[in-house]
């Protein structure tokens, strides 16, 4: 059987569906972190320093930096 666009859209999101509700609230944690982490693999310096001030604020971004 040969899926139309639409109907294999609907297929990746009712697996992803799947597989998110069969997933433990750690396994679910880890995923969201490497996923967070892997999109931020290719960041530059500058540009991650300024997202943090701007999602969170000056001194969220102090804090992290003296954590270092």
């Amino acid at each position: 059987m040969t899926l139309t666009n639409t109907q294999f859209d609907q297929l990746k999101r009712d697996y992803a569906t799947l597989m998110m509700d069969s997933m433990d609230y750690k396994s679910m944690e880890q995923f969201v972190f490497d996923t967070i982490y892997d999109n931020l693999e290719m960041a530059k310096e500058d540009e991650m320093k300024e997202d943090i001030k701007d999602q969170y604020g000056d001194d969220t971004l102090t804090d992290l930096l003296n954590n270092l």
